[in-house]
């Protein structure tokens, strides 16, 4: 059977085989190669999968035309599968050796003194022989970031990239450029792609050594990125590589293709899988093509799903992971304390109210009216979560002072009259307002969905850790949870949580972090008797789950519960400058 003209392009994870009129030939005649070709066929375009595109040279009768896009897609999972036994190795043997004869092997690079050991030892695995890049879900405050450019520096030094291109979450953006520029002294110029079109086409046009830009700027400069791969060896690092954990969303689809460009790529998270494990699997599919977990079906129970990416991380995983206790043994302790407040009478009635109509409707409605209607019950759920902070935005009339807000007038007035600074989370914007409002007097800086600016995010961040006049820092762990480094105060206050565990996670080390010398203590305010105290418990819960899946050693969290009347004695009790609880 002798075929005309054939296409080959990619889409997605597949290879597409177009021939006029002919799809069904072309399925018959791969299905009688040595051994078949596995293939779905729809009319005349003819789907396979890697590693069965390798072989399509070696099949007679085909004529063929290969675009260049395709050819890249081949080539580049041909280069991971014939490497990646030795790759594996290397790198485990790098990580079992140690710093010692990491540090011997970049002794000639200036920056290396200004390593720990653990970030010398991640550089070294990260740039071993034929690798292509790597996963780095370090703890946050352990130093993913100067890790990073110091790998690109290795790889540039070697001739075996040109461009960096770091895709971060826009909060984070302002931060790369200022890191590039102190941990390489100047030497490589840096460009953020932000603007307009123009503007962010003459960025990539600009020759910087290091581009900076948001996830969505990638999905429409896409063609510009790829003109610049023509010509460039790009290294791609993709900060809070947790947002591409969707592999069907069109900005996890966007950088996936961006990356068929590039030679190198590094995802950076310490938090990569904190609802899910399958959000493990898209970001290990991002940096190796999806050789690590090709052939891999997870199961629907997540519990089941857990237990296989964990054997798949066992058999041929490779990843690097350092937690804070071990590689900054000298961080202080952090304490966690949660208080139990009782709902204001106003406020409780609404709660009671919300929750007795939904239990109504819950047990009224079928199986199928649920699924129909799903959405709006977890909606009316999340409702209940925000009574619980703030009733004003939902309740017509509201006018009492909520709960958590005279728990929080006690404490926030006792840690400020002892000097110390407070981080103050909520993840609602009534909530937000509100205690801004009234706390302004004290001297208060605010980040949340409201801040875009990057200037006026790092006067904020500035402010609170150099001004000693101002003393409150107010967030919401959606906008503020990540790349900020608010260690001078030791205290933070959870009004209320966000509903994503990774949000929580990472909100949590914007104060136990490098440059702490007092221990940490971190207070979550609790409804008593709501759902607010199972979803602080679905937060720790998850936590757990996304340390067993990385294979972290067991840490038992101190949690205690303390009653305001007893937290607010203790602060009342201790002496300006004292270790507090």
């Amino acid at each position: 059977m002798t075929l005309g003209s054939v296409t080959v392009s990619p889409e997605g994870d597949r290879l597409l085989l177009r021939a006029d009129g002919a799809g069904h030939r072309v399925g018959r005649l791969l299905a009688t190669a040595d051994p078949p070709v596995r293939s779905r066929r729809s009319g005349d375009t003819v789907n396979i999968s890697w590693p069965d595109a390798d072989r399509l040279d070696q099949i007679d009768g085909f004529d063929l035309r290969w675009d260049r896009q395709a050819r890249r897609w081949v080539d580049n999972r041909r280069r991971v599968s014939s490497h990646a036994a030795a790759v594996r190795v290397a790198v485990e043997r790098t990580l079992v050796n140690g710093s010692v004869p990491a540090r011997a092997l970049l002794a000639h690079h200036g920056w290396v003194d200004l390593l720990d050991d653990h970030q010398t030892v991640n550089v070294a695995a990260l740039t071993v022989p034929d690798g292509w890049g790597g996963c780095v879900f370090d703890e946050q405050g352990t130093g993913k970031t100067p890790t990073t450019i110091a790998a690109f520096d290795v790889l540039h030094q070697r001739d075996e990239a040109d461009v960096l291109v770091v895709v971060a979450p826009k909060s984070m953006v302002g931060e790369w450029p200022v890191e590039v520029y102190r941990f390489s002294d100047g030497l490589y110029k840096t460009a953020v792609i932000t603007g307009t079109r123009a503007q962010k086409a003459q960025a990539i046009e600009s020759g910087a050594d290091v581009l900076v830009c948001n996830y969505e700027a990638v999905g429409t400069m896409i063609v510009n990125l790829a003109l610049l791969a023509e010509r460039a060896r790009i290294m791609l690092a993709v900060d809070e590589s947790f947002f591409v954990k969707n592999p069907d969303s069109a900005r996890t689809s966007a950088i996936r293709k961006f990356r068929e460009h590039c030679t190198h790529a590094v995802v950076l998270c310490g938090t990569p899988a904190p609802n899910s494990p399958v959000d493990l699997v898209a970001q290990f599919d991002l940096v190796d093509f999806g050789h690590t977990f090709r052939g891999v079906h997870l199961d629907k129970d997540r519990d089941i799903a857990a237990r296989q990416v964990r054997a798949v991380l066992d058999d041929r995983g490779v990843y690097l992971r350092s937690l804070k206790r071990t590689v900054l043994p000298n961080l202080p302790t952090r304490t966690f304390s949660e208080v139990p407040v009782d709902m204001a009478p106003d406020q409780a009635g609404a709660y009671r109210a919300a929750l007795n109509d939904i239990v109504l409707d819950l047990r009224n409605a079928s199986d199928e009216d649920y699924q129909r209607t799903i959405n709006s019950f977890l909606e009316r759920r999340a409702a209940l979560l925000r009574i619980c902070s703030d009733p004003s935005a939902l309740i017509p009339g509201y006018t009492e002072t909520p709960a958590k807000i005279t728990a929080l007038d006690r404490v926030v007035e006792d840690l400020v009259r002892q000097g110390e600074k407070i981080v103050l989370w909520s993840f609602y914007r009534a909530s937000l307002d509100r205690v801004a409002r009234r706390y302004a007097d004290h001297g208060l800086v605010r980040i949340d969905g409201s801040i875009t600016d990057v200037a006026q995010r790092r006067e904020a961040v500035r402010s609170f850790q150099d001004d000693p006049d101002t003393m409150i820092f107010v967030g919401n762990p959606a906008a503020a949870g990540a790349g900020l480094t608010l260690h001078a105060a030791r205290y933070a206050i959870y009004e209320s949580l966000s509903n994503q565990a990774a949000h929580y996670l990472q909100s949590l080390d914007r104060i136990h972090r490098r440059g702490q010398t007092r221990e940490v203590h971190y207070v979550t305010l609790l409804c008593t008797g709501t759902i607010e105290e199972a979803e602080y418990a679905r937060l720790l819960d998850k936590a757990d789950r996304q340390a067993d899946l990385l294979g972290d050693p067991p840490a038992p969290r101190p949690n205690r519960t303390v009653l305001l009347d007893e937290f607010a004695a203790l602060l009342a009790a201790a002496p300006p400058g004292a270790d507090r609880l």
